[in-house]
């Protein structure tokens, strides 16, 4: 063997134990004393910071967590790829290819056990609460959006969603794109909250966290938030946890304290404190 193939075998087998070694097993946590958690970055109400202060829903259930477990709680703060599997791949299994290594336990993955399937290198665990796609608008120009053809009221009006979001796809994609230019894209979403206040827009649409937390502080008896209706659209699902595959261990250890959590009630207050209704997850936590 030549001492340039040795070489290429020995780095191939070093990247190998450094990228299998990364995420810690439960006694590794416990004898560290800390569990390192991965949330998104700039995602309120989940996870955002605010004067310098990391703080959100998913913050104070990872804190939550982390106590159940006995461990103090160090945080990941993850920019969102172009989709899940990048967050897994960067957040639980391997680490981004620019270092900051990997999180032991990863919140706000969409729980699905058919996806799961597809994703060997992870485990995912303890449904924790429930999302959905609502819309809030001002009654007093949209009377009623209990049928589905009713969304072609907006075809008159402005209704604001976030930028490459569901809500998006669905308002330009059906209806034979009748709402296209009815609809107002958002970077930043929350910038839409004053142009609805102020009549600009009609309506919002988008998650019911976001929705939720982005009208608490200003009352309107005019605007209601309501499910959107959406036909064949996925309108909700489960949120959930993720660790890395073989880290069985620490699975059982956090989908125990979820479930410890959920007897307390410990997540309403947390959803409250953000001005979000708390909604349960509606599969069971013992799934896998």
């Amino acid at each position: 063997m030549t001492n340039r193939l040795l070489s290429a075998l020995l780095i191939h087998c070093c990247l190998f134990i450094s990228a299998t070694c990364m995420a810690d097993n439960l006694a590794e946590i416990k004898q560290k004393g800390a569990v390192r958690v991965a949330v998104y970055k700039d995602y309120p109400p989940y996870s955002y910071t605010e004067a310098g202060t990391l703080k959100g829903i998913d913050v104070d259930i990872a804190r939550a967590l982390a106590h159940k477990l006995g461990v103090s709680i160090n945080y990941m703060v993850l920019t969102a790829g172009e989709n899940v599997n990048d967050d897994l791949r960067n957040a639980i299994w391997k680490g981004h290819y620019l270092g900051g290594g990997t999180a032991d336990v990863m919140l706000n993955v969409p729980y699905d056990l058919e996806y799961a399937k597809k994703n060997d290198k992870t485990l995912f665990i303890a449904p924790y609460s429930r999302e959905q796609i609502v819309i809030a608008y001002h009654q007093k120009v949209i009377p009623d959006l209990k049928q589905f053809e009713d969304w072609l009221q907006f075809r008159q009006h402005k209704i604001g969603v976030e930028i490459d979001s569901i809500s998006s796809f669905f308002l330009t994609s059906e209806f034979e794109g009748q709402l296209t230019h009815s609809v107002e894209h958002y970077v930043n979403f929350y910038n839409a909250f004053p142009h609805l206040y102020s009549g600009r827009l009609v309506a919002v649409m988008g998650l019911h966290a976001q929705i939720e937390h982005g009208l608490h502080q200003r009352e309107n008896s005019d605007i209601v938030i309501q499910p959107a209706q959406m036909g064949t659209f996925k309108q909700q699902w489960d949120l959930g946890m993720v660790v890395k595959a073989g880290n069985e261990e620490l699975a059982d250890a956090v989908t125990t304290a979820v479930k410890q959590l959920q007897a307390e009630n410990a997540f309403t207050p947390i959803f409250a404190a953000y001005g979000v209704n708390y909604l349960a997850p509606q599969a069971p936590i013992e799934s896998e």
